[in-house]
Protein backbone atom coordinates (compact mmCIF):
# COMPACT_ATOMS: atom_id res chain seq x y z
CA UNK A 1 0.00 0.00 0.00
CA UNK A 2 1.48 3.42 -1.02
CA UNK A 3 1.80 6.02 1.59
CA UNK A 4 1.36 9.31 0.80
CA UNK A 5 4.58 10.94 2.93
CA UNK A 6 3.71 14.37 1.71
CA UNK A 7 0.24 14.21 3.42
CA UNK A 8 1.82 12.73 6.26
CA UNK A 9 4.92 15.12 6.96
CA UNK A 10 2.00 17.98 6.24
CA UNK A 11 -0.13 16.77 8.80
CA UNK A 12 3.11 16.35 11.52
CA UNK A 13 3.52 20.38 10.60
CA UNK A 14 0.02 21.15 11.03
CA UNK A 15 -0.05 19.88 14.26
CA UNK A 16 3.57 20.96 15.63
CA UNK A 17 2.32 24.40 14.15
CA UNK A 18 -0.77 23.92 16.29
CA UNK A 19 1.01 22.94 19.31
CA UNK A 20 3.45 26.17 19.07
CA UNK A 21 0.39 28.08 18.40
CA UNK A 22 -1.51 26.82 21.71
CA UNK A 23 1.86 27.18 23.93
CA UNK A 24 2.09 30.80 23.00
CA UNK A 25 -1.72 31.18 24.08
CA UNK A 26 -1.51 29.30 26.93
CA UNK A 27 2.12 31.12 27.99
CA UNK A 28 0.40 34.25 30.27
CA UNK A 29 -2.07 31.56 32.39
CA UNK A 30 1.13 29.22 32.76
CA UNK A 31 3.56 32.13 33.75
CA UNK A 32 0.35 33.33 36.15
CA UNK A 33 -0.35 29.84 38.14
CA UNK A 34 3.88 29.78 38.33
CA UNK A 35 4.13 33.42 39.81
CA UNK A 36 0.94 33.59 42.25
CA UNK A 37 1.05 29.81 43.20
CA UNK A 38 4.22 28.12 42.35
CA UNK A 39 6.61 30.64 43.61
CA UNK A 40 4.92 31.50 47.30
CA UNK A 41 4.55 27.33 47.42
CA UNK A 42 8.72 27.15 46.61
CA UNK A 43 9.23 30.08 49.21
CA UNK A 44 6.62 28.58 52.32
CA UNK A 45 8.68 25.29 51.80
CA UNK A 46 11.47 27.14 52.59
CA UNK A 47 10.42 29.75 55.31
CA UNK A 48 9.22 26.49 57.14
CA UNK A 49 13.20 25.18 57.43
CA UNK A 50 14.17 28.42 58.86
CA UNK A 51 13.73 30.22 62.14
CA UNK A 52 12.56 33.90 61.25
CA UNK A 53 11.12 36.61 62.72
CA UNK A 54 10.45 38.70 60.03
CA UNK A 55 13.74 40.84 60.90
CA UNK A 56 17.45 39.76 61.90
CA UNK A 57 18.72 36.59 60.24
CA UNK A 58 17.72 33.50 59.20
CA UNK A 59 18.89 30.49 60.52
CA UNK A 60 18.13 26.75 58.70
CA UNK A 61 16.50 24.30 61.37
CA UNK A 62 15.63 21.80 58.86
CA UNK A 63 12.83 20.09 60.05
CA UNK A 64 13.01 21.53 63.90
CA UNK A 65 9.64 23.48 62.95
CA UNK A 66 8.29 20.82 61.47
CA UNK A 67 8.13 18.29 65.06
CA UNK A 68 7.51 21.44 66.97
CA UNK A 69 4.24 22.18 65.75
CA UNK A 70 3.31 18.32 65.15
CA UNK A 71 3.43 18.72 69.13
CA UNK A 72 2.59 21.72 70.39
CA UNK A 73 -1.10 21.11 71.95
CA UNK A 74 -2.54 24.98 70.22
CA UNK A 75 -2.25 23.58 67.16
CA UNK A 76 -4.07 20.42 67.53
CA UNK A 77 -6.96 22.52 69.48
CA UNK A 78 -7.06 24.21 66.56
CA UNK A 79 -7.39 21.72 64.42
CA UNK A 80 -10.10 20.21 66.63
CA UNK A 81 -11.77 23.57 66.13
CA UNK A 82 -11.55 23.54 62.83
CA UNK A 83 -12.60 19.99 62.15
CA UNK A 84 -15.79 20.04 64.37
CA UNK A 85 -16.24 23.13 61.79
CA UNK A 86 -16.12 21.48 58.97
CA UNK A 87 -18.01 18.94 60.28
CA UNK A 88 -21.31 20.88 60.93
CA UNK A 89 -20.69 22.88 58.09
CA UNK A 90 -20.51 20.81 55.04
CA UNK A 91 -23.31 18.87 55.97
CA UNK A 92 -25.74 21.82 57.04
CA UNK A 93 -25.02 23.76 53.95
CA UNK A 94 -25.83 20.50 51.81
CA UNK A 95 -28.96 20.25 53.32
CA UNK A 96 -29.91 23.48 53.25
CA UNK A 97 -29.14 24.21 49.73
CA UNK A 98 -30.49 21.75 48.47
CA UNK A 99 -33.60 22.04 50.03
CA UNK A 100 -33.89 25.90 48.84
CA UNK A 101 -33.27 24.62 45.54
CA UNK A 102 -35.57 21.96 45.32
CA UNK A 103 -38.42 24.75 46.44
CA UNK A 104 -37.03 27.43 44.12
CA UNK A 105 -37.23 24.53 41.45
CA UNK A 106 -41.06 23.02 42.06
CA UNK A 107 -42.14 26.84 42.36
CA UNK A 108 -41.72 27.36 38.41
CA UNK A 109 -44.04 29.86 36.86
CA UNK A 110 -44.87 31.10 40.82
CA UNK A 111 -44.74 35.01 40.90
CA UNK A 112 -41.55 36.39 42.67
CA UNK A 113 -39.76 33.47 42.33
CA UNK A 114 -36.49 35.33 41.05
CA UNK A 115 -36.23 37.63 43.43
CA UNK A 116 -36.45 34.88 46.44
CA UNK A 117 -33.23 33.74 44.39
CA UNK A 118 -31.90 36.86 44.41
CA UNK A 119 -32.48 36.88 48.31
CA UNK A 120 -30.68 33.35 48.78
CA UNK A 121 -27.80 35.02 46.96
CA UNK A 122 -27.44 37.96 48.73
CA UNK A 123 -25.16 37.22 51.60
CA UNK A 124 -22.74 35.57 49.30
CA UNK A 125 -22.07 38.78 47.40
CA UNK A 126 -21.78 40.54 51.36
CA UNK A 127 -18.94 40.88 53.07
CA UNK A 128 -18.38 38.22 55.81
CA UNK A 129 -16.86 40.98 58.14
CA UNK A 130 -20.28 42.76 57.81
CA UNK A 131 -22.46 39.33 58.13
CA UNK A 132 -20.52 38.57 61.24
CA UNK A 133 -20.93 42.30 62.38
CA UNK A 134 -24.52 41.44 61.98
CA UNK A 135 -25.21 38.40 62.92
CA UNK A 136 -23.00 39.33 66.59
CA UNK A 137 -26.09 41.76 67.72
CA UNK A 138 -28.25 39.06 66.44
CA UNK A 139 -26.19 36.78 69.08
CA UNK A 140 -26.08 39.25 72.29
CA UNK A 141 -26.93 37.34 75.01
CA UNK A 142 -28.49 40.55 76.36
CA UNK A 143 -30.41 42.40 73.73
CA UNK A 144 -29.76 39.66 70.73
CA UNK A 145 -33.40 38.68 68.66
CA UNK A 146 -32.45 35.23 69.64
CA UNK A 147 -32.25 35.19 72.94
CA UNK A 148 -35.53 37.78 72.53
CA UNK A 149 -37.19 34.74 70.67
CA UNK A 150 -35.97 32.06 73.36
CA UNK A 151 -37.79 34.55 76.76
CA UNK A 152 -40.74 34.97 74.82
CA UNK A 153 -41.93 31.14 75.01
CA UNK A 154 -39.80 30.36 78.47
CA UNK A 155 -36.68 28.96 77.64
CA UNK A 156 -33.48 30.71 79.12
CA UNK A 157 -30.88 32.58 77.89
CA UNK A 158 -28.28 31.26 75.99
CA UNK A 159 -24.48 33.09 75.75
CA UNK A 160 -23.84 31.82 71.93
CA UNK A 161 -20.87 32.98 70.95
CA UNK A 162 -19.40 33.45 74.84
CA UNK A 163 -20.38 29.76 75.42
CA UNK A 164 -17.48 27.62 75.12
CA UNK A 165 -19.71 25.04 73.95
CA UNK A 166 -21.87 26.90 71.59
CA UNK A 167 -19.50 29.07 70.14
CA UNK A 168 -18.70 26.51 67.13
CA UNK A 169 -22.42 25.56 65.98
CA UNK A 170 -23.38 29.29 66.70
CA UNK A 171 -20.19 30.24 63.72
CA UNK A 172 -21.12 27.23 61.79
CA UNK A 173 -24.86 28.59 61.37
CA UNK A 174 -23.68 32.04 60.21
CA UNK A 175 -21.23 30.62 57.77
CA UNK A 176 -24.72 28.40 56.21
CA UNK A 177 -26.43 31.39 55.86
CA UNK A 178 -23.69 33.07 54.20
CA UNK A 179 -22.75 30.31 51.93
CA UNK A 180 -26.48 28.57 50.89
CA UNK A 181 -26.87 31.20 47.86
CA UNK A 182 -23.52 29.65 46.72
CA UNK A 183 -24.34 26.27 46.78
CA UNK A 184 -28.14 26.90 46.31
CA UNK A 185 -27.40 28.01 42.17
CA UNK A 186 -25.27 24.93 41.74
CA UNK A 187 -28.01 22.95 43.09
CA UNK A 188 -30.62 24.34 41.01
CA UNK A 189 -28.63 24.38 37.33
CA UNK A 190 -28.57 20.37 38.25
CA UNK A 191 -32.13 19.85 38.95
CA UNK A 192 -33.03 22.02 35.79
CA UNK A 193 -30.73 19.58 34.04
CA UNK A 194 -32.62 16.45 35.10
CA UNK A 195 -35.20 15.66 32.57
CA UNK A 196 -39.08 15.63 33.15
CA UNK A 197 -39.52 12.41 31.62
CA UNK A 198 -38.03 10.44 34.33
CA UNK A 199 -40.51 12.07 36.80
CA UNK A 200 -43.34 11.42 35.04
CA UNK A 201 -42.59 7.89 34.06
CA UNK A 202 -41.76 7.29 38.02
CA UNK A 203 -45.17 9.06 38.79
CA UNK A 204 -46.96 6.67 36.26
CA UNK A 205 -45.27 3.55 38.33
CA UNK A 206 -46.78 5.20 41.64
CA UNK A 207 -43.45 6.20 43.03
CA UNK A 208 -44.19 8.31 45.80
CA UNK A 209 -42.15 11.85 46.53
CA UNK A 210 -39.70 10.63 48.74
CA UNK A 211 -39.41 7.63 46.43
CA UNK A 212 -38.57 10.31 43.28
CA UNK A 213 -36.37 12.19 45.60
CA UNK A 214 -34.11 9.19 47.01
CA UNK A 215 -33.94 7.16 43.58
CA UNK A 216 -34.17 10.15 40.93
CA UNK A 217 -32.91 13.10 41.88
CA UNK A 218 -30.38 12.30 44.39
CA UNK A 219 -28.67 10.10 41.95
CA UNK A 220 -28.65 12.48 39.52
CA UNK A 221 -27.25 15.49 41.75
CA UNK A 222 -24.44 13.37 42.48
CA UNK A 223 -21.67 15.37 40.68
CA UNK A 224 -23.43 18.78 41.83
CA UNK A 225 -23.18 17.39 45.63
CA UNK A 226 -19.94 16.18 45.09
CA UNK A 227 -18.74 19.84 44.01
CA UNK A 228 -20.09 21.52 46.73
CA UNK A 229 -18.88 18.96 49.19
CA UNK A 230 -15.47 19.64 48.21
CA UNK A 231 -15.96 23.20 47.46
CA UNK A 232 -17.28 23.76 51.60
CA UNK A 233 -14.94 21.16 53.04
CA UNK A 234 -12.03 23.30 51.26
CA UNK A 235 -13.81 26.76 52.44
CA UNK A 236 -14.61 25.70 56.09
CA UNK A 237 -11.42 24.17 56.49
CA UNK A 238 -9.11 27.89 55.34
CA UNK A 239 -12.57 29.43 57.64
CA UNK A 240 -10.36 32.90 58.69
CA UNK A 241 -12.50 36.14 58.40
CA UNK A 242 -15.79 35.13 60.35
CA UNK A 243 -14.17 33.74 63.39
CA UNK A 244 -11.65 36.43 63.93
CA UNK A 245 -14.15 39.06 63.50
CA UNK A 246 -16.84 37.44 65.66
CA UNK A 247 -15.03 36.15 68.38
CA UNK A 248 -11.25 36.21 67.85
CA UNK A 249 -10.91 32.62 68.61
CA UNK A 250 -12.64 33.26 71.74
CA UNK A 251 -13.95 32.51 74.10
CA UNK A 252 -10.52 30.04 75.81
CA UNK A 253 -9.38 29.64 72.20
CA UNK A 254 -12.77 28.05 71.52
CA UNK A 255 -12.95 29.14 68.05
CA UNK A 256 -9.48 29.19 67.05
CA UNK A 257 -9.05 27.86 63.82
CA UNK A 258 -6.20 26.67 62.16
CA UNK A 259 -5.83 29.73 59.69
CA UNK A 260 -6.34 31.73 62.53
CA UNK A 261 -3.42 30.12 64.03
CA UNK A 262 -1.37 30.52 60.92
CA UNK A 263 -2.11 33.99 61.14
CA UNK A 264 -1.33 34.77 64.52
CA UNK A 265 1.75 32.60 64.29
CA UNK A 266 3.52 35.04 61.38
CA UNK A 267 2.25 38.33 62.23
CA UNK A 268 1.68 38.64 66.09
CA UNK A 269 4.32 35.85 67.44
CA UNK A 270 6.47 37.03 64.45
CA UNK A 271 7.32 33.34 64.31
CA UNK A 272 7.25 32.71 60.24
CA UNK A 273 9.07 29.50 60.49
CA UNK A 274 5.81 27.36 62.26
CA UNK A 275 3.72 29.51 60.27
CA UNK A 276 4.72 28.04 56.79
CA UNK A 277 4.68 24.84 58.85
CA UNK A 278 0.97 25.23 59.81
CA UNK A 279 0.00 26.01 55.88
CA UNK A 280 1.79 23.08 54.79
CA UNK A 281 -0.19 20.73 57.16
CA UNK A 282 -3.44 22.79 56.41
CA UNK A 283 -2.53 22.00 52.00
CA UNK A 284 -1.40 18.73 52.63
CA UNK A 285 -4.67 18.28 54.84
CA UNK A 286 -7.34 19.79 52.58
CA UNK A 287 -6.00 17.56 49.48
CA UNK A 288 -6.40 15.26 51.41
CA UNK A 289 -9.90 15.68 52.28
CA UNK A 290 -11.04 16.53 48.88
CA UNK A 291 -9.24 13.16 47.46
CA UNK A 292 -10.75 11.07 49.78
CA UNK A 293 -14.34 12.90 49.07
CA UNK A 294 -14.19 12.49 45.37
CA UNK A 295 -13.30 9.05 45.29
CA UNK A 296 -16.28 7.98 48.01
CA UNK A 297 -18.81 10.59 47.03
CA UNK A 298 -18.50 10.28 43.03
CA UNK A 299 -21.07 7.58 41.39
CA UNK A 300 -21.49 6.57 37.76
CA UNK A 301 -25.20 6.35 37.45
CA UNK A 302 -27.17 5.41 34.21
CA UNK A 303 -30.99 4.84 33.31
Amino acid sequence: MAINLGAVITGRTIYQRQKRIAVVFLFPSILYVVLMFGAPAVYALYLSMVDWGLDGPRAFVWFENYYYVATDDRFWSTVVNTVYFTLLEVPGTIICALAVAMALQSSVGVRGRNLFRLVYFLPVVTSLVAVAYMWLYLYNPTIGVFNSLLMSVGLPRQQWLSSTEQVIPSLAVIDIWARLGFDMVIFVAGLEGIPRDYYDAAEIDGASGWDRFWRITLPLLNPQIVLVAVLEAIHALRIFALPYVATSGGPADASRTVVMQVYDQAFRWNNMGEAAVTSIYLFVAILIVSVVQRKVLTRAVEY
